[in-house]
């Protein structure tokens, strides 16, 4: 596969400039502009760190990007659940709890033979083939807690003794889904051991998974002293060696409930997993999910298979029809780390109480609809973020929006920042009341084919943020050995600064049979707005912090009258251009 290309300066600077004019005055842009000419000129700071940039590339068989990525992801010091993990909400599914655990154990299990046997499908995006690099990352694996940076498990390819780890009741279970051979349990095997040996245990646990929740160097600091006693080294690497984790959500009574929970709610938890799999006891299905290793697009792939598998009859005729034997892990814990564990929970569900979650179906319109109208579905959506943003803020701020680059080697995504010179310019034109329809309508043409042409650029790996990102790397590396001894002003501007300022942190990435998904706002004052848009309807989940919930009801609110003013622009003048 190729490999992800490095832009040129010239590009990366004329590309910076557009994205940043229209957040910015005017009086703020000229200055901008004045630093971005310095720090680009000929024989400048951005030469010498693009030389080195090139030489780091030509170092490595894969992406640029991958290490300092990394890297990046796994210094993240803050509340994973809080801060990166994202979550995905499926559609019901009127499953008794055991029956749909035994199904999502065997699907799950199924899909990494796949992988092992690499008769997985490949997967491609609008006929381009993806990496799949991701997928080795998906089973068996585990961010590990570090001071100062953490770790990423992954154990070898092995079929033979597969186990999944199970959490009721905040006890943990060694559930088997393939013996000693590496032959597999059939779905109703493994479903009867779960209610012979989980579901009878009525026993309460000690939280031990709640220390996921902490901060990482204080969840570093716990790991480290679990792992003291020889029973809980053996558990720990039992859960880092599971295929995946499946907890059991006895709380939750709606599916707003389940996906609220699935996020802030410590009990059967462990958010150090890379997939983590929740059944509510009223069969809603949801996945949490460890960011630094994979993305959106790769659990797309694994939420098809559990949703389309659950419906549908296995031939299970190379299964094993005895019952796997579960094994209750038991801990040694202290009644200091006891106590530890329980102020943990309690903080946790403090800090909880600082966000706010609303989630909401538009089912007006969808994507069928936006294309009639001769528009972009993404572009029309992020048309009436801008608007809505602009009416509940009164001014124009930054959005983040990534952009996968899954077809090149190690690809993860790219950042198009979703405001633009084309979008407030319809804003200002909307709010102004002075234009008419067709105007608006030719303004909301523009912006289309510029979001789709900034998209299509991000695509190909001719952005702005992930190059200048590899740049100020390069600083933070190789700054003494260059001569460049304080952190270059471009990187300190106030204009560069307001772009790289993510106040909605937003993802379009649709999912088949999800329902919902949701994340937190990447800054205290902004908001997370995960959305997907499918034929015929508009999933909306937004996050803001409580002291924000106000603006975000305001925001959220605004959005929905905004998608259906610019359904009427785009209506009328379609209409009008149709007859005559």
């Amino acid at each position: 596969m190729p490999t992800l290309p490095i832009p040129s300066l010239q590009e990366t600077k004329s590309k910076l400039l557009e994205w940043i004019k229209p957040l910015v005055s005017e009086e703020q842009y000229k200055k901008t502009k004045q630093v971005a000419e310095t720090f680009f000129a000929e024989g400048g700071e951005a030469e010498k760190l693009q030389q080195k940039l090139q030489e780091f590339d030509c170092n490595r068989d894969g992406s640029w990007l991958t290490p300092l990525w990394e890297d990046m992801y796994l210094k993240h010091r803050d509340s994973l659940p809080l801060t990166s993990n994202f979550n995905i909400l499926l559609n019901r599914v009127q499953q008794p709890q055991p029956q749909l655990a035994g199904k999502i154990c065997f699907l799950m299990r199924e899909f990494y033979h796949k992988m092992i046997d690499e008769t997985l499908e490949p997967q491609f995006f609008k006929g381009n083939p993806l990496d799949m690099g991701q997928y080795t990352k998906l089973f068996r694996s585990m961010r590990m807690p570090q001071k100062n940076r953490d770790g990423f498990y992954v154990a070898d390819y092995d079929k033979k003794a597969n186990h999944v780890l199970v959490l009721y009741n905040n006890n943990f279970y060694q559930v088997p889904v393939t013996n000693e051979e590496g032959i597999p349990y059939s779905a109703e095997a493994i479903s009867s051991a779960i209610e012979a040996k989980v579901f009878r245990d009525k026993r309460d646990g000690v939280n031990v998974g709640v220390f996921t929740t902490a901060e990482r160097n204080e969840a570093a600091e716990i790991y480290d002293k679990l792992k003291r006693s020889t029973v809980n080294d053996h558990n720990l690497q039992l859960i880092a060696d599971s295929l995946f984790i499946l907890s059991f959500d006895r709380v939750s009574e709606t599916s707003e409930e389940a996906l609220e929970n699935l996020m802030l709610h410590p009990g059967n938890k462990y958010f150090d997993k890379t997939i983590q799999i929740v059944i509510t006891k009223h069969g809603d299905i949801g996945l949490n999910i460890e960011h630094s290793a994979v993305d959106g697009m790769t659990i797309s792939t694994v939420v098809s298979h559990i949703y389309e598998g659950i419906h549908k009859e296995h031939r299970q005729t190379s299964c094993i029809s005895e019952q796997p034997e579960v094994q209750k892990l038991e801990w040694e814990i202290t009644h200091e780390m006891e106590e530890r564990l329980e102020q943990l929970e309690e903080t946790y569900f403090e800090k909880t109480k600082e966000l706010s979650l609303l989630t909401t179906t538009f089912t007006d319109f969808g994507k069928e609809k936006i294309k009639e109208l001769r528009l972009s579905p993404d572009a029309f959506f992020h048309m009436a973020l801008q608007l809505a943003q602009y009416r509940t803020y009164g001014e124009f701020r930054s959005v983040y929006e990534p952009v996968s680059v899954g077809h090149f080697l190690e690809g993860r995504t790219e950042c198009a920042r979703a405001i633009s010179v084309e979008k407030r310019t319809l804003v200002e034109a909307i709010e102004s009341g002075e234009e008419s329809n067709e105007t608006l309508y030719s303004l909301m043409q523009a912006a289309s084919d510029a979001h789709s042409a900034r998209i299509k650029e991000c695509q190909k790996g001719l952005g702005v943020e992930r190059h200048l990102f590899g740049l100020e790397q390069m600083y933070h590396r190789f700054g003494e050995e260059l001569g460049i001894n304080a952190l270059p002003m471009l990187f300190q501007d106030p204009g560069y600064l307001a772009l790289r300022h993510d106040f909605i942190s937003t993802s379009g990435m649709a999912y088949q049979n999800a329902k919902a998904r949701m994340f937190a706002p990447v800054v205290r004052n902004g908001h997370g707005l995960a959305y997907f848009i499918l034929d015929h309807m508009i999933s909306m989940n937004l996050s803001s912090y409580s002291e924000n919930e106000f603006k975000g009801k305001q925001l959220l609110n605004h959005l929905i009258q905004a998608l259906h003013e610019l359904q009427m622009i785009a209506e009328n003048a379609v209409f009008v251009e149709d007859i005559s």
